[in-house]
């Protein structure tokens, strides 16, 4: 979910256990004793590699890969708090401790964990920890599954005192093999004496497998000092390079071609301290070499940058890699080949009990609703109407805008896009669009019943279920949340979107959008205050929002556009919102998101003819070039030269890439309707940013680069938590940097205080920073087609 408050609130994800009988197990209680750390298990023969009758060295049989803490670091062991429980957990004087501040109601509603190891069917274990407490208190340490049903291996409860002591336990598995096992410990709900706040602590702890062999980590390659788009540079468009170098004065650079001959050489300029990075930087501009080309390197002293390409093609195949993200999270069809590119990435329809979604227990409705269809939000499996709003209208949007201010418009028409639905005589990007606006339209409240026209806000599993699981495997139930006023809006607009744009090409849907759209409309100002609760609920975020000003300017604006009736003009021209384009949010330069709508609708306005008059046109396109030239003003004040700036607190926000790509989709626009090459060039550092040109050298994009984004968030693509699913497809974009660091994992991968940009990492748990969502996708496929088009009419 796009969402940071939620995320917050809801740790989620895979942390309850059940309580399982251990059946088919051979079980040894742990017992404290008195002895040093570790007692070695027996070996069971010799493994490959090893010397016969040799005893392997015990590290190497430990499949824990952080035991001591002593380097200041505790990855993988991450903590999950189940709210009410909370907290929070640090290395300290070399051991892993975590601070409980609410214990909350069950044992493992407090827990900490390290997963990453395989449990084998066959193999003996055993346990040894140090533990302490900063009061006499329980502990439940636990080996089992990291996700539904949970079933536990081994376990024990032990009494923790105030001083160290040694801890063992043994067990043999008799189960299959658990290739995403985990060893957790509960220190929660009732079972924990102390009084909160207290604290647990372990050090030298080891799970021993007499046949395992743990492997040397592999060494994290470091970025180049000279940062890239690491997918290329378009001919006549802006290069420019980033070069971390503390030094003051300009350095000598030089550009080499595929073969490694020098092309080009020039002087560096110094930018000197850049503070959302924390580097010294120098600039390469290399705009002037336009010939076209792979393989090229910059160089600076000994330093070189990662090979890039030149030319006009190089987005060509990412706007439909882009794009294909959403037929890929569709909900109740089958995903299959050829259309999911790899045989690995398809799968069964998922979540067919959707046609028939009963309300939320205590939600006040009594009835279902055929809420199928439509994409899922992120990781998760959850389907929610004011994050599907603004995504399905930026599709659309794009749509429109190609029609009138671009020429490319033949590049999504029917069979260019790899869907079901390539040979209808469609457009592709419509047909796409159209399965996620027939599930918002489903989530309508129907005729007869309370709330009639409103929408309910959201849909989703009744908790939270595990990473590595596929949409037709998730066997939790599902629920129907209470109408908002916000999800109706949203409903309006894209309503009337679909209304105007399905006209020429399906009469009855377009009948159905705009009956639809003025429904909500007139429930919307029956009913202007039904807010989503904040606060996270069981399986799925809030996405709250009690300010619907915008939303109603928006919808607004999407009617008139398309009906030209009075009193959505009146309705626009009383409205302040109708005075300015939006160009902060936040105290942070920005237009939209999913909480802020407005602009969506003054876009629309200053691109689609017809009931807005010119001289309205034309002073929105003046406004959207204004706040166009705010985002270019950024880029200049930033070393790495992208186009969203930190907060008044030094920080950037949850999905700070969404910030960079919706404020990209506007200096787009400004360029569509002034021409000038400056906007160009300014989409094009926005690009440049997300490929690659940014201090941790990361392409933040699936597929794509030297150093391509490999573990985001999500339930399906699930490779590096579980084997037998596959690995992202290619287009997918990463939330990114995000200062707040709410997820267990980013908090213990040492980023602790970190930097704005340097606020990331690339793992499947770090949820915080490293989620993809339907709604960053979107302007990220519009922006890609930008490209992609201007650089076939260079």
């Amino acid at each position: 979910m796009d969402n940071s408050l939620l995320k917050q609130s809801i740790l989620r994800r895979t942390g309850r256990a059940s309580a399982l009988v251990l059946g088919a197990l051979a079980l040894t209680a742990g017992c404290a004793t008195s002895q040093g750390p570790g007692a070695e298990a027996a070996p069971s023969g010799a493994s490959p590699g090893a010397a016969p009758g040799a005893s392997p060295e015990p590290a190497q049989t430990n499949l824990l890969k952080a035991s001591d803490f002593d380097d200041n670091k505790s990855l993988p062991w991450t903590t999950s708090f189940t709210a009410p429980g909370a907290g929070s957990a640090e290395v300290k004087n070399g051991a892993y401790c975590v601070t409980v501040t609410n214990k909350g109601a069950n044992n493992w509603d407090a827990q900490f964990r390290h997963r990453e190891m395989v449990i084998q069917k066959g193999h003996s274990y055993t346990i040894t920890y140090k533990a302490w407490a900063s009061a006499p208190t329980k502990a439940r340490p636990k080996v089992g599954m990291a996700g539904p049903p949970y079933e536990e291996y081994w376990s024990d409860t032990v009494v923790l005192g105030t001083e160290p002591k040694t801890y063992t336990g043994k067990f043999s598995m008799a189960k299959a093999d658990d290739p995403t096992a985990e060893l957790a410990f509960h220190v929660g709900g009732e079972m924990a004496s102390a009084k909160e706040p207290f604290e647990v602590c372990i050090d030298d702890i080891r799970l021993d497998d007499p046949e395992f062999r743990a492997s040397a980590p592999a060494a994290a390659a470091a970025a180049p000092k000279i940062a890239v788009n690491q997918v290329g540079y378009l001919p006549g468009a802006i290069k420019v390079a980033t070069v971390s170098n503390a030094a003051t004065a300009p350095l000598a650079w030089q550009l080499l071609d595929g073969s490694g001959k020098a092309v080009a050489r020039g002087q560096t300029r110094v930018f000197g301290n850049d503070g959302a990075s924390g580097d010294h930087v120098h600039l390469i501009d290399f705009t002037a070499i336009n010939v076209p080309g792979q393989g090229y390197v910059l160089q600076v002293g000994d330093e070189k940058s990662f090979p890039f390409d030149i030319g006009a093609g190089i987005y060509q195949k990412l706007k439909y890699d882009a794009l294909a993200y959403f037929y890929h999270n569709r909900s109740g069809i089958e995903i299959k080949m050829p259309y999911a590119g790899k045989p690995e990435l398809g799968r069964p329809a998922g979540h067919l009990q959707d046609k028939s979604t009963p309300c939320l227990k205590g939600s006040g409705c009594d009835y279902t609703l055929d809420a199928s269809r439509g994409w899922y939000d992120a990781g998760d499996h959850g389907k929610y109407v004011v994050n599907g709003g603004i995504s399905v209208w930026t599709l659309l949007n794009w749509y429109e805008r190609t029609k009138h201010l671009g020429t490319s418009s033949a590049d999504f028409a029917d069979g260019k896009l790899s869907i079901p639905e390539n040979k209808n005589g469609v457009p592709d990007i419509l047909d796409e669009a159209r399965w996620e606006l027939e599930f918002l339209m489903g989530m309508q409240v129907p005729e007869g019943k309370p709330l009639a026209g409103m929408v309910h806000h959201k849909m989703h599993d009744d908790a939270w279920t595990g990473l590595g699981l596929a949409p037709h495997e998730d066997k939790m139930s599902r629920s129907l949340h209470k109408p908002s006023t916000a999800a109706t809006l949203n409903v309006a607009a894209v309503g009337a979107q679909c209304a105007r744009i399905w006209k020429t090409v399906d009469a009855a849907f377009s009948a159905r959008c705009l009956k639809s759209a003025e429904r909500a409309w007139a429930a919307a100002k029956q009913h202007p205050a039904l807010y989503a609760p904040p606060g996270g609920d069981k399986g799925g975020g809030p996405y709250d929002d009690t300010d619907v000003k915008d939303e109603l300017y928006w919808a607004a604006a999407e009617l008139f556009v398309t009906t030209g009736k009075p009193e959505y003009k009146q309705y626009l021209q009383s409205s302040p919102l109708n005075a300015r384009f939006p160009a902060e949010i936040d105290g942070v330069p920005a237009s939209m998101n999913w909480k802020v709508t407005d602009a969506l609708g003054q876009i629309s306005m200053a691109i689609v003819p017809g009931n807005v008059d010119a001289a309205w046109q034309q002073q929105l396109r003046g406004r959207i070039v204004k706040a166009a030239d705010k985002y270019l003003a950024v880029a200049e004040k930033e070393g790495y030269r992208t186009l969203v700036q930190r907060s008044p607190e030094g920080k950037y926000d949850w999905g700070s890439n969404s910030g960079v790509l919706n404020n990209m989709l506007v200096v787009a626009l400004a360029h569509d309707v002034t021409k000038q090459q400056k906007y160009l060039d300014g989409v094009v550092l926005g690009m440049d940013y997300l490929l690659g040109r940014n201090p941790l050298g990361q392409s933040y994009v699936t597929g794509y680069g030297d150093k391509p984004l490999e573990n985001p968030h999500h339930r399906f693509w699930a490779h590096q938590a579980n084997s037998k699913y596959p690995k992202a497809p290619p287009g997918a974009v990463s939330g990114g940097p995000n200062s707040s660091l709410q997820d267990p994992h980013a908090q213990s991968a040492g980023l602790k205080g970190c930097v704005a940009q340097r606020c990331f990492v690339d793992h499947i748990e770090a949820w915080s920073v490293n989620e993809i969502t339907i709604n960053w996708n979107a302007p990220f496929a519009w922006v890609t087609g930008f490209l992609d088009e201007k650089a076939k009419k260079k």
